[in-house]
């Protein structure tokens, strides 16, 4: 049986919406194939693994919670005897006592900074650990929302004009003046309203629809505070929203169904996304019916015509295969209901409860448990084909002699 690690929380905005995402993966892996240990990185940095971690009411910690638990890390230097988080403890006599927690595999169900931005995948590959999902390349390119755009322009798949804002170096305040010239200058003919939204945040954090110039300046203090930069683009008219996920795990790059989220605003926000009733529950038995999975949705919207479905679905599969990315990743789409235009808005790497409830009504037929079954065995294929021989006398880059 193997081990799976599953990594939550995190110093990030969205560490609560990360917690659901773990707790939902943690209690759908299949109990015959493998067993899940709860890894929960606290707002302050701390790593913490534990049973208790895998009880909703356990969360925020509070110091009795703590005391059960055992805290850990990851020990880059340590023999490559296989993965295994490290716990230290105080001897009785003094000193420090090393032991180990093996595993098998590492799943981030980390949304936002440190878990979806290629930073924790990164750890996982100086330290050879094998893991699910996108590399730390891919990772990072898709949490950049303005690099992102760049790139699916240059694959001819269409984006809504928009301009990167960059925090001042001191203050957040940018003058309304110096706002106005700059959209004059480069979204020359795009009216308001315009979106503003963090560059490298998810879940909808600090998006916000703004009708003028001074709107636009007091929405950009609010984003300064959360991220380094802003992407300002233009609002679709008459907006739709279409969702779909992609993923290769079972072989090629294979699109879900598609998705119209429903939200009370012109622009979905962190409320509709994660604090609705009503959602379509898992059919994992004791899974928790939270985070994306719980927010209220069409499935196959009937009003999408039979080229929009197809354009969705090809420009989907198109950028996850660009930035080559592994696991199930959401890719979310603008719609002018009156014209019919489509535009790529982001890719979310790791989405809010890896967008399971996209896998169950499709073609495939996915529950929660095959889907992470297909996932975890999808990151143990990679980790077996990337252990090439990096050896410098096959490199031939030998310059100081190998001893031992």
């Amino acid at each position: 049986m193997k081990i799976v690690a599953v990594f939550f929380g995190g110093q990030t905005v969205e560490h609560d919406v990360s917690i659901l995402t773990g707790l939902q993966a943690l209690s759908a892996l299949d109990a015959q194939k493998f067993h899940g240990i709860p890894v929960y990185i606290a707002p302050d940095g701390a790593w913490y693994t534990g049973e208790a971690l895998k009880s909703r009411e356990s969360y925020l910690l509070g110091e009795e919670t703590k005391k059960g638990l055992a805290r850990v890390g990851l020990f880059a230097g340590r023999p490559t005897s296989g993965p295994a988080l490290t716990q230290l403890e105080r001897r009785r006599l003094g000193g420090l006592e090393a032991k180990e927690i093996p595993f098998d595999i590492a799943l981030p169900a980390m949304h936002g900074t440190g878990g979806e931005d290629g930073a924790l995948q990164g750890l996982f590959e100086l330290c050879h650990i094998p893991y699910v999902g996108s590399r730390p390349l891919g990772s990072a390119a898709t949490m950049d929302k303005a690099f992102t755009k760049r790139v699916l322009m240059g694959l001819g798949i269409p984006v809504v004009p928009f301009i990167e804002v960059e925090r001042p170096a001191e203050g957040a305040f940018i003058e309304a003046k110096v706002l106005k010239e700059r959209l004059d200058r480069e979204l020359t003919g795009i009216p308001f309203p315009l979106c503003a939204k963090p560059r490298d945040l998810g879940s909808s954090v600090g998006v916000t629809r703004v009708e003028d110039i001074d709107a636009l300046a007091a929405a950009l203090v609010a984003i300064f505070r959360l991220d380094g930069a802003a992407v300002v683009e233009a609002f679709v008219p008459n907006l739709v929203e279409y969702n779909v996920a992609v993923t290769r795990a079972l072989g090629e790059a294979t699109p879900s169904v598609i998705e119209r989220p429903l939200g009370k605003a012109a622009v979905l926000d962190f409320a509709d996304k994660y604090l609705q009733e009503g959602g379509k529950a898992s059919k994992v038995e004791g899974a928790v019916s939270e985070g994306m999975a719980s927010a209220v949705r069409i499935i196959n919207p009937a009003e999408l015509t039979e080229d929009q479905a197809r354009r969705i679905r090809d420009y989907a599969v198109r950028a996850f295969s660009a930035f080559g990315l592994r696991g199930s990743v959401r890719i979310d789409f603008l719609c002018d209901a009156a014209t019919g235009e489509i535009w790529l808005n982001e890719i979310n790497n790791i989405p809010g409860s890896l967008s399971y409830y996209l896998w169950e009504p499709s073609a495939l037929k996915l529950s929660f448990t095959d889907l992470l079954t297909a996932l975890v065995e999808e990151g143990l294929r990679a980790a077996r084909a990337a252990r090439a021989e990096r050896s410098a006398d096959l490199a031939k880059s030998v310059i100081f002699k190998r001893r031992g």
